[in-house]
């Protein structure tokens, strides 16, 4: 597969960053745990942006990759008691 201009690249980072920001917590709406955004970044095979974040209520901390539009992505909404809520939600920067 021949990738994409690297502008176009750095362009889809761009809108991506502009919706979640790196460096800042925020707490998954259905377990309630937090996590810190700690890059994103473009899969190598598919082009997809995908979140890196890091868990801050457990010791050692895992680091985790999610899309960020795709199924289940970070920015998708979830369903709690029939509702449609954010997946993440922004609680501070750091």
């Amino acid at each position: 597969m021949a990738h994409t201009e690297r502008e176009v690249l750095l362009k889809k980072l761009e809108q991506a960053k502009a919706q979640i920001e790196v460096g800042t917590r925020y707490q998954h709406t259905k377990s309630g745990n937090e996590y810190v955004v700690t890059d994103l970044v473009i899969r190598e095979d598919n082009e997809e942006i995908r979140v890196i974040y890091k868990e801050l209520n457990h010791e050692p901390p895992i680091s985790w990759d999610r899309s960020f539009d795709g199924q289940d992505g970070w920015i998708v909404p979830t369903e709690i008691d029939g509702q449609q809520v954010p997946r993440f939600k922004k609680i501070s920067s750091d």
